[in-house]
């Protein structure tokens, strides 16, 4: 058969072994083609899913069946074509086969080995991949084949990190009022309209050049003398030069030999073999090295190597070289399955050269769920001497730590309405300064806990507790055991407008001492309550959108009677904080060594304001008080600080938290003494984020000790601010006022500049000891590929409430882009 140039019967023949009606591609001639006989006009179709028409499955269920996979599409100026050899098409070329696109100026299609060759300005569009070069040849079922002195570009989805929540792990409660270091406003609801989550995707592009292309495969691709870069096509910043990578979009890997990376042209990095993630995960080989520099450590280097033993198993070494101190070797792993997970951390020092001594520290964390409601944990924790934090730490918290709990539980929950558990709890106390006090371990303590709802329109629950105290101070501190036994009885009335819910239990507690007289000790006190809430609800617009506002009045009654309770050491309890939360609730005192003698009456209000639209809370107001009707006489101990309440009115306690104007929220705790016209407790903080990237804010804190004296008197400024396109400031100032001292304080620099980043982080941290730490980082960063330096994004987030990688931005990685 002799080729048939430009005419119908050659479209026919071509979709006829292609696989496709030649209605599909052949358009309808205009009326002046129809008078030229020799010409039949091609329809210029750029859409991929040509063939939109929903087909009859085989199974005739009237399901849709899917493309067929072999139909191929050709549109050109000229097509000719045998039906046992193939198609030639030229000019303005455009091939299509069940997702792939090839323009070429000429391409020969060869239907029995389902085989394009191509040539002149080609370009091959699959699956967010697009390939140029002047020479094609690939088998199209298999995508086996090669190209010849190319160039790429590839655009995938990737996981975003410009929030990481996993590296925001800092919980901070108002109620907190003792603590200090953590930013108060670090964790903000994402109800309140704050740009908190960020988007989970963003796109991810890669191109570069090579000699050669060698495709392997669905999603494989080999670049022969190539290059490879994040950055935009024709603006590139950085890039790898190596002579040959291998693209494994499968397991999202990539492979390069005899590679350097080239920034601004520059050699900076040789790697004679390297591995990189393709989707931001870990994969086993060197991860970028960390490199900072600090007063207590000097030039500090850290070179891990990630191993990914198993997809829920890895493993990384992370020898470390401090100038000042010598080499430390760390290792971490990690392990995750259905049943148990864990986490195991060491770092040894084993010759310090400054303190001439070997130092580590390890942490172990397992939980296992072991079947029929039986599970476990172990959380041990440990460090070779009292400064370690405050030596080989950057991290305020971390350096605050003086309690290492070393904790073996096991729990049993057989059924929903009854939960045991059994646990030893030690614990390693850094005797940083004479202020610190051991703790009472538990060897062992023994819970159980019961509640069954709606026993003949009753609750019933119960507590039962046996612990067995010791302390390694024998001399001035008692060891002892403590059994507590507590039923409790509640008829709830509940209506959809108020609910009453009167109580009544009886709390018995019997103590064996080891000493020699009074070891035995008995209490029994039987405990009433009354809880009763009602709601009110009115639809109301504020700001120009509709809101419901609700009124919570509650009303709180408890009755205690008084039992002489001196003879009983304080193993576990303490005084809790006078708070909201606090004051609807029956112990003033933590543990059960204490149950105060109370005859009061608590009255609280919650307001809200609800979205009428979302259901969501944006604004939330709370104010409280208790009314003594006589003077409670039950405290501590003679030697602490703990006073009685007397009868009549106690501090009054406030909180507010919510947006108080767009993009701003604020959370604001309060207590106020009437007798002594003081504040006692004071949080105070606002964030204002009206972008991703924009960031400001600032917390106050203070709280007043029994005596008059402050104990925490100290302020918060934190934030993350563009100053141009480019640059962005980020910082962090905690001043102690009390102290006059500084506690923390941040000042880092970041450009941005699309497809790299660069952050400079300075950091002065004072310990607990009093002792300052200064520390340096400076990383550059290239996007979706890796970095170099001393990465200080994770003391950023935990640092600076709101912060966000500037380079990771969905807006063209600027905070000022209009877009």
């Amino acid at each position: 058969m002799t080729g048939y140039p430009r005419r119908p019967l050659a479209v026919f023949v071509c979709c006829l072994f292609a696989g496709l009606p030649a209605g599909a591609v052949a358009a309808e001639p205009s009326p002046a083609a129809a008078e030229d006989a020799g010409v039949l006009p091609l329809r210029s179709e750029r859409q991929f899913n040509i063939r939109t028409r929903k087909q009859r499955s085989p199974a005739g269920d009237g399901a849709a069946a899917a493309p067929d996979a072999a139909a191929v599409s050709v549109i050109a100026d000229r097509i000719e074509g045998r039906v046992d050899e193939g198609t030639v098409a030229e000019g303005k070329v455009e091939l299509r086969k069940a997702g792939t696109l090839v323009q070429a100026d000429r391409a020969i299609y060869r239907p029995l080995t389902d085989e394009v060759e191509a040539d002149g300005n080609v370009r091959m569009f699959r699956e967010g991949a697009e390939v140029g070069t002047p020479h094609l040849r690939i088998r199209l079922s298999d995508q086996i084949g090669f190209a010849d002195r190319a160039d790429y570009h590839i655009v995938r989805e990737r996981e975003s990190r410009f929030y990481d929540p996993r590296k925001t792990r800092i919980k901070v409660s108002l109620g907190n009022f003792n603590s200090s270091g953590a930013p108060m406003m670090l964790n903000v609801p994402s109800s309140y309209g704050l740009p908190t989550p960020g988007d989970a995707k963003r796109t991810s592009e890669v191109n570069g050049e090579a000699e050669r292309v060698d495709f392997e495969g669905e999603n494989q691709m080999r670049l022969t003398s190539a290059t490879f870069s994040t950055c935009k096509p024709g603006r590139t910043e950085w890039y790898l030069k190596a002579d040959e990578i291998h693209l494994d979009y499968d397991e999202n890997e990539g492979m390069a030999r005899h590679a350097s990376i080239r920034f601004k042209d520059v050699p900076i990095f040789y790697m004679p073999a390297a591995s990189f993630p393709l989707n931001g995960q870990r994969r086993s080989g060197f991860l970028a090295p960390m490199l900072s520099a600090t007063t207590k450590t000097g030039l500090d280097l850290t070179v891990p190597y990630y191993w990914s033993i198993a997809p829920n198993y890895d493993l990384t070494l992370m020898p470390r070289l401090m100038t000042k101190r010598g080499t430390q070797l760390g290792v971490e792993a990690r392990y995750l399955d259905f049943n148990y997970q864990g986490l195991w951390r060491a770092e040894y020092l084993p010759n310090d050269e400054v303190d001439k001594r070997e130092r580590y520290a390890y942490r172990i964390q397992h939980q296992h769920n072991l079947g029929q409601g039986l599970s476990g944990l172990i959380n041990w924790n440990a460090v070779s001497d009292d400064t370690y934090w405050q030596d080989m730490s950057s991290h305020l918290l971390r350096t605050s730590q003086v309690q290492l709990p070393r904790q073996l539980q096991l729990a049993y929950s057989p059924s929903p309405w009854l939960q045991g558990s059994l646990q030893v709890l030690r614990y390693q106390t850094l005797m940083l300064d004479q202020t610190i006090k051991r703790p009472y371990f538990l060897e062992p303590q023994l819970n159980i806990v019961g509640y069954r709802p709606d026993v003949f329109k009753t609750d019933l629950s119960v507590i039962g507790q046996f612990s067995r105290f010791t302390h390694d101070d024998k001399a001035n501190f008692v060891n002892g055991d403590r059994f507590v036994l507590y039923p409790q009885v509640s008829l709830p009335i509940v209506n959809p407008a108020f609910q009453i819910t009167p109580k009544i239990g009886l709390h018995m507690t019997k103590y064996s001492i080891d000493r020699a007289a009074d070891s035995d000790v008995s209490r029994v006190l039987p405990i009433f309550s009354v809880d009763s809430t009602m709601t009110f609800e009115r639809r109301d617009n504020w700001f120009g959108r509709d809101h419901i506002q609700t009124l919570e009045p509650r009303l709180y009654y408890v009755n205690i009677p008084y039992r002489d309770q001196s003879r009983i050491p304080v193993f576990d309890s303490s005084l809790n904080d006078f708070n909201f939360a606090q004051i609807f609730s029956e112990n003033r005192y933590s543990g059960y060594d204490r149950i105060n003698d109370v005859n009061h009456l608590t009255a609280g209000v919650v307001t809200r304001l609800i979205d009428g639209t979302s259901g969501v809370e944006r604004f939330k107001a709370m104010i409280g008080q208790r009314y003594y009707f006589r003077q409670s006489r039950v405290v501590l101990n003679d030697t602490s600080n703990d006073q009685a309440p007397p009868k009549g009115s106690s501090n009054l306690v406030a909180a507010v938290n919510g947006l108080i104007a767009a993009k701003t929220y604020m959370d604001l705790a309060w207590e106020y003494n009437f007798r002594d016209h003081a504040s006692e407790r004071l949080a105070a903080g606002v964030r204002y984020q009206p972008e991703l990237g924009k960031v400001l804010s600032a917390s106050y804190r203070y709280t007043r000790a029994p005596d008059g004296s402050t104990t925490v008197d100290q302020f918060d400024i934190a934030g993350q601010w563009p100053l141009t396109a480019r640059w962005s400031a980020v910082g962090r100032y905690n001043w102690s006022i009390r102290d006059e001292r500084l506690l923390e304080a941040i000042a880092g620099i970041e450009y941005n500049a699309g497809c790299w980043a660069m952050r400079f982080v300075a950091q002065r941290l004072t310990a607990i000891t009093g002792v300052p730490n200064n520390s340096f980082f400076l990383q550059l960063e290239l996007n979706d590929f890796g970095s170099i330096g001393s990465n200080p994004l994770t003391l950023l987030r935990r640092s600076v409430p709101g912060y966000g990688k500037i380079n990771e931005l969905p807006d063209a990685g600027s905070p000022l882009s209009p877009q």
